[in-house]
C-alpha cells in the first residue's frame, strides 16, 4: 500500500465507447496503473453529445467497477459541435483587466449566444503590431446544457468530475518539448469526429474538429482487436484521401492567417493510428513527416501491467490524467 502517491483518471466518450487510464504519481514519477474500454450501444452518445444519459452512467459504473478505477479525481475529455474554439488577438493588458476584456468581447467571435455557454481562454503566445503589443488567446466556449448532462451523468453514477477539458488539446501534454518544438500537427482519430491541433513550439494556434467517422469510412472495430489494424488497399486509399483533404484545407486556413509556410511534422494518435500503413500513405500524400505518437513518453509503466498496442487508443486519455498529475 501506497500513502503518499496520488491518482487521477483520464476519460474520453465517444459515439461507440468510453476510455479511462488511471495514472499515478508516486515520488517524481508518474505510473500508469491501468486503462480499459466498455463498447457502447448506438444510441447512447451522439456526435460526442448524450441522448441517453442513465444509461450511460451504468456502462460508466461497469467500466469503472470493474477495474477497480477511483471514483473522483476524474478528469473528462469532451470533443462536439458545443463546443467552439477561435483564436483571436487582444491588446496586451494586465489578466485581471483581460478576464473583463474576453468576456465583453467574446461574443463577436462565437457564432451562438454566450448567455448559455462557459466561456474560457489561454493566452498561447504575444506578438506587436505597429508598436501596439498584443497576447494571442484561443478562446473556447462550451454550451452550458451540453456540460450539465455529463456532470449529471457522473453524479448519478456515484463519479465525481474534477475538472472538464477539450480533449484535443489534451495530447499536447503526452509529449515531451523536443518532440513539441516547430510547426507540428496532431491528427487524432477515435471512432467518430477527429481533432486536429496545429502547435507552434508547444503553443496551439488552431483547434479544428473534423467531421470525418473512422467506424463508417473504414468498418473497423479498434475495440475488438489490441493488435494494428489492417485495411484493403482501395479502403486505405479512401481513408487517407479523407484525412488528407481534411489536413489540406486546415493547412491552408491555418497559413492565411499565420505567417508560417513550413509543417515540420504531423504526429498520429487515438484508434485510427493504429492501421497499418495510414502513417506512409499520408506521407507521401502530404510530402510531411508523419510520425504515430508514443503516448507513454513522459510516464512509467506500472509493474503488473501488460501493455499492449492499442495503449495509443488512450493518448488523449493520457492527457487529461496528466495535466491533473504534473
Amino acid at each position: 500500500m501506497s500513502f503518499f502517491s496520488k491518482k487521477a483518471i483520464g476519460i474520453e466518450i465517444d459515439d461507440k465507447e468510453i476510455r479511462a487510464v488511471e495514472l499515478q504519481k508516486r515520488k517524481s514519477k508518474i505510473f500508469l496503473s491501468r486503462y480499459d474500454r466498455i463498447s457502447l450501444p448506438p444510441g447512447i452518445v451522439e456526435d460526442g453529445k448524450i441522448s441517453k444519459l442513465d444509461e450511460l452512467g451504468g456502462y460508466l459504473k461497469e467500466l469503472l467497477g470493474k477495474n477497480k478505477f477511483k471514483k473522483k479525481n476524474i478528469v473528462l475529455g469532451l470533443s462536439n459541435q458545443d463546443i467552439m474554439i477561435r483564436k483571436i488577438s487582444l491588446p496586451d493588458i494586465p489578466k485581471e483587466k483581460l478576464d473583463l476584456l474576453v468576456s465583453n468581447q467574446a461574443q463577436g467571435y462565437i457564432p451562438f449566444p454566450l448567455d448559455n455557454c462557459i466561456l474560457d481562454y489561454m493566452v498561447v503566445g504575444k506578438k506587436e503590431t505597429r508598436d501596439i503589443k498584443q497576447v494571442e488567446i484561443l478562446l473556447a466556449a462550451a454550451q452550458l446544457p451540453m456540460i450539465e448532462s455529463f456532470y449529471q451523468c457522473f453524479s448519478k453514477a456515484g463519479l465525481i468530475i474534477e475538472d472538464i477539458k477539450i480533449s484535443s488539446l489534451a495530447i499536447l501534454d503526452v509529449i515531451n518539448k523536443e518532440k513539441n518544438k516547430g510547426v507540428v500537427i496532431f491528427i487524432d482519430i477515435p471512432n467518430n469526429l477527429a481533432n486536429l491541433v496545429i502547435s507552434v513550439d508547444g503553443a496551439p494556434k488552431l483547434v479544428r474538429l473534423l467531421r470525418v467517422n473512422l467506424a463508417q469510412a473504414t468498418g473497423i472495430a479498434p475495440a475488438s482487436t489490441t493488435s494494428k489494424m489492417e485495411l484493403l488497399d482501395i479502403v486505405l486509399s479512401t481513408w487517407s484521401q479523407i484525412l488528407y483533404n481534411e489536413i489540406r484545407s486546415s493547412i491552408q486556413y491555418f497559413q492565411t492567417y499565420e505567417n508560417i509556410d513550413l509543417i515540420d511534422r504531423i504526429i498520429l494518435s487515438g484508434c485510427g493510428s493504429r492501421i497499418i500503413g495510414l502513417d506512409r500513405a499520408l506521407e507521401n500524400s502530404m510530402d510531411i513527416p508523419v510520425e504515430i505518437i508514443n503516448p507513454m513518453q513522459k510516464i512509467w509503466t506500472s509493474s503488473n501491467l501488460s501493455l499492449q498496442e492499442d495503449v495509443i487508443d488512450y493518448s488523449a486519455c493520457i492527457g487529461l490524467a496528466l495535466a491533473s498529475l504534473e
